[in-house]
């Protein structure tokens, strides 16, 4: 199973929880991906979405969930459409790999520098 989750509770900036409109920027991040996926087919990648990943510092965090691959844990960005694109772009190439490894040259601009943790697959 592959699935993006989101923090929903993520904070819209370092010094404010909500934009303009009163939206978190987890819930900002998620419409975003909404966006571009439909723009892309719609259904590829399954959105999930988690109250807090305890990952508060690095605001606007996203877990690339496998269950067959590594998982990764990012953070650190902005709720904007370019993120998305990046977002979505990189768990594609991610899914296309065996082991959930894409190599760094691969990775589009907006994922260098986000990332937080890498873990195993699970057993079984």
């Amino acid at each position: 199973m592959r699935s993006l989750v989101f923090c929903t509770t993520c904070k819209h900036a370092a010094d404010h929880k909500t934009d303009a409109d009163g939206r978190t920027g987890g819930e900002r991040l998620i419409e975003h991906v909404r966006d571009v996926l439909m723009e892309k087919g719609g259904d590829h990648i399954q959105i999930a979405e988690q109250e807090c990943l305890w990952s508060c510092k690095r605001h606007c965090n996203v877990w690339f969930r496998d269950t067959e691959r590594f998982s990764y844990i990012a953070g650190d960005f902005e709720p904007t459409r370019a993120a998305a694109e990046a977002i979505v772009g990189w768990f594609e190439l991610h899914g296309e790999s065996e082991l959930g490894t894409v190599p760094f040259r691969q990775w589009p601009d907006g994922m260098r520098g986000h990332f937080i943790a890498r873990m195993p697959p699970e057993d079984g």
